[in-house]
């Protein structure tokens, strides 16, 4: 029989391998992992035993439904589920990615104020700390882990922009992932097309969650030579052309706690042209051109900062931040997080479960 201690909610998410790095370094350094864990009344009390812990990412993901019928039976079920693990004497976690989901149900507040104040909490910086609403415990600061090595990278700049029909000597902004309002592509798209530089490109690369969100991107971009639209699904094996092919990473967003593409591209040493917002507030100063969203001039400025400086340095800087953010030292902060000290812990969480079997 497996002995597990951890149990995640998700162990994996398709096109983000956030979980399968951190639940694979977990494993290595003697946590055990359950593989496939089930939020539902009859599995918490099937596995009260064996699973010490139980260590949510996206609640999201166990009550939205399709409707708000749907999603009010869902968060039932899952507020159910919650106290049914408190009563049997799981230990919960939730990792804070986002501070509500991108597109909010009322639900989401009232599952947020509960976890807020029965899981131990963590966020991946000190800003995004500061970014949540009060009430509960404070969070732990565990940071986001790198994905160095994750995508190939083997492909050398001048081959990346021959692919993606890119000069030698142009000046190329990316700006990387799922297609969505709240990460403002509509603002960077007008303040670019405002910088009269023929050598200056921008590449938008992600797929629409929302086809008018594709829509109002291709239409504000018509005209415009300058700007590359790849509005799919990008495979893993051609992340690497965007990122090779530029240099500098611009995420305009209106809101945010974590992001996924800033580690991407810190990863793939690629400074960033950023908002003061969440997580993105303590990328290091020398990784990133940052400004003020309220201004309605920051951006415009920051892009053109990014098209009069020398990246190079800002690049080493970027790769530098990027290395350190190892999974080893991640994996053992949330280990003691979760309770289970060194590996001895683990060893004796594994003796009682198999004297419980017995």
């Amino acid at each position: 029989m497996s002995r597990s201690i951890v149990a995640p909610f998700p162990r994996h998410v398709a096109g983000n391998p956030y979980c399968d790095l951190l639940y694979r370094r977990l494993q290595a350094i003697g946590v055990h992992v359950e593989p496939e864990a089930e939020m539902s009344v009859s599995w918490l009390l099937h596995n009260r035993s064996r699973v010490a812990v139980l260590h949510i990412h996206w609640p999201e993901f166990y009550y939205r439904g399709r409707g708000g019928a749907a999603t009010l039976r869902g968060v039932a079920g899952f507020l159910t589920c919650l106290g049914v693990a408190r009563a049997l004497g799981y230990r919960i976690v939730w990792t804070i990615h986002n501070a509500l989901p991108h597109e909010p149900h009322p639900a989401d507040r009232l599952v947020r104020w509960i976890l807020m104040r029965i899981a131990r909490t963590t966020v991946h910086s000190p800003a995004a700390r500061l970014a949540l609403p009060s009430g509960g415990g404070l969070p732990a600061v565990v940071p986001h882990g790198n994905y160095i090595g994750c995508y190939p990278d083997t492909i050398e700049r001048d081959e990346a922009r021959r692919r993606l029909g890119l000069g030698l000597g142009d000046r190329v902004f990316l700006s990387f992932g799922q297609v969505r309002d709240y990460k403002g592509l509509a603002n960077l798209v007008q303040a670019f097309r405002a910088i009269d530089d023929r050598h200056l490109k921008l590449v938008i690369a992600g797929r629409a969650t929302v086809a008018a969100d594709a829509e109002a991107v291709r239409s504000l971009s018509v005209g415009d030579p300058r700007i590359s639209l790849h509005l799919r699904f990008v495979p893993d094996d051609e992340v690497q052309v965007f990122f090779n092919a530029a240099d500098l990473v611009v995420l305009p967003y209106r809101e945010v706690l974590t992001s996924g593409a800033a580690i991407l591209a810190l990863s793939f040493g690629l400074p960033l042209v950023v908002p003061r917002l969440g997580c993105l507030e303590d990328i290091d100063v020398g990784a990133a051109i940052s400004y003020d969203p309220a201004d309605p001039d920051g951006l415009p400025r920051a892009l053109e900062t990014a098209r009069l400086i020398d990246p190079a340095p800002l690049a080493a800087c970027a790769r530098a931040a990027g290395i350190a953010l190892d999974w080893d030292g991640i994996a053992r902060a949330y280990r003691e997080l979760y309770g289970l000290g060194p590996q001895e812990r683990v060893a004796k969480r594994v003796r009682e479960h198999a004297r419980l079997s017995a």
